[in-house]
């Protein structure tokens, strides 16, 4: 009979995988005509409509960061005594969460807001894209990296959190650059590896 923690793993594994999934196709289809991937014009125009899809989205991926969050806390969990390096990863990841709730917020309301006004729409633009490419998904991107390397996890779960180590990286380098082409290549790759990891471990913590 599988533990009740390990049946939350499972279930957040699965919500992850899903959640993701969705937040993907709305990156595709509904985000990015108000992305940096087009010119300055056509996404203030975009944005100025207030489009479902832009809010939809961007609400799936704060959402996603909440089933991040509930999943490295049941990871946590399973582990059958205290571990300093999984409360880390868990404190990153906190807080990796809250700087992204607040950019998600800001492309929300912010962004179609700011419209009206170049300098500030560029200036907002900016701040979320460093700040959830670099900031929160470095941070989630450095407790990935803590649960691979400290977790008793098999050689496929290893090697799915190794490559969303490799594309979370290259994503967090993208918002410094900066360079939107660079962080669209590496937003696939990344959450295909992570969503994989995730079920990976929980399978390994059966």
């Amino acid at each position: 009979m599988t533990p009740p923690s390990n049946r939350l793993l499972w279930g957040l594994a699965w919500g992850n995988v899903i959640l993701h999934g969705v937040g993907l196709a709305f990156a595709l289809f509904g985000m990015r005509p108000g992305s940096p991937l087009v010119s300055l014009p056509e996404r203030m125009e975009y944005l100025a409509g207030h489009p479902a899809g832009w809010t939809w989205g961007w609400g799936v991926w704060m959402v996603c960061s909440l089933l991040l969050l509930g999943y490295v806390a049941a990871l946590r969990a399973c582990l059958p005594e205290r571990s300093p390096s999984a409360d880390l990863a868990m404190t990153l990841t906190a807080v990796g969460m809250g700087v992204d709730l607040l950019c998600d917020v800001v492309q929300i309301r912010g962004l179609p807001l700011a419209t009206a006004s170049e300098p500030l729409f560029l200036s907002l633009e900016a701040l979320v894209f460093t700040g959830g490419a670099t900031v929160a998904n470095g941070l989630y991107t450095v407790a990935v990296l803590i649960f691979t390397l400290t977790l008793r996890i098999g050689p496929g779960a290893r090697l799915a959190g190794f490559a969303t180590v490799v594309f979370g990286t290259a994503m967090a380098v993208a918002g410094m650059i900066p360079s939107p082409r660079l962080l669209e290549l590496a937003t696939g790759p990344t959450i295909g590896f992570y969503s994989l990891w995730t079920l990976l471990v929980a399978r390994d913590f059966k």
